[in-house]
């Protein structure tokens, strides 16, 4: 008798566990969270003589984000500046506003902006923020020389730059990448008439300049921010040979 006992005791405490394990591993989420402070890169540019207008993107990564999660009221403390959430990232995007490009503002060294919002997840509702400070965007490149000219002081902070220079004959294209940063894979676009193509070339490889219209250099870099975490499946890149947010692209533009 005493044998059965504690063999319907032990099957009770096994169907105890089975009904409230569900409510431990949901009490024992932990909750997003995302950085108190953080720096964006701001960059610069200059495809023509006398344009030098400024722009922004980045990311605040959250951690211990559901993929259920959804992300709500959205706010910024400057009116500049905007952010949304980024489909397949542990993200909101942060991007210029339209007050940004009606005034024809330019950001400043130093400006900053508090990006506040709510995670639901699980049930319940997380406030969450990130002042964020803009500053100019590091290096990417410590030589990038078309020719015998090494351009790379003069594109530094710039994502899209341009100069005229010889077309004649072919020209060695060279890029090395600054600290932190890694080059993927260099293209030629070319233009004659109506018809536009790329050419992929080698680094250091010497090339034809006829009919193109920019030099453009994919790279990434190795630095990942606070928080990052790999896109999912849903995660939809604006251009090919940018698999994640991590990658980026200069265009430097031939008169």
């Amino acid at each position: 008798m005493k044998k059965m006992k504690k063999t319907l005791c032990g099957f009770f405490v096994c169907l105890l566990l089975v009904a409230i394990t569900p409510l431990l591993a949901n009490a024992a989420a932990k909750a997003p969270v995302c950085p108190k402070t953080q720096t964006l890169y701001f960059e610069r540019s200059a495809p023509f003589k006398g344009v030098d207008d400024t722009s922004v993107y980045g990311f605040i990564y959250i951690k211990n984000l559901s993929s259920t999660a959804t992300i709500t009221n959205i706010k910024s403390s400057n009116t500049y500046y905007t952010a949304y959430k980024r489909q397949g990232l542990n993200a909101i995007q942060i991007g210029t506003s339209t007050k940004f490009h009606i005034k024809g503002h330019k950001v400043k060294v130093g400006e900053k902006s508090t990006f506040s919002f709510v995670v639901n997840q699980n049930g319940k509702s997380y406030k969450l923020s990130c002042k964020v400070t803009f500053k100019q965007h590091p290096a990417v490149f410590k030589s990038f020389k078309v020719g015998s000219k090494d351009y790379a002081s003069e594109i530094n902070g710039y994502w899209q730059y341009g100069a005229k220079i010889s077309r004649s004959g072919k020209t060695q294209i060279k890029v090395a990448a600054a600290k932190n940063y890694k080059i993927d894979f260099i293209e030629i676009a070319y233009r004659k008439g109506n018809k536009a193509f790329t050419k992929k070339i080698k680094n250091g490889q010497k090339a034809s300049l006829k009919n193109a219209v920019s030099i453009d250099v994919t790279y990434h870099t190795t630095k990942k921010p606070k928080y990052y975490k790999a896109p999912g499946s849903d995660y939809r890149y604006y251009y090919f040979g940018q698999p994640t947010p991590l990658y980026s692209d200069f265009s430097f533009n031939l008169w």
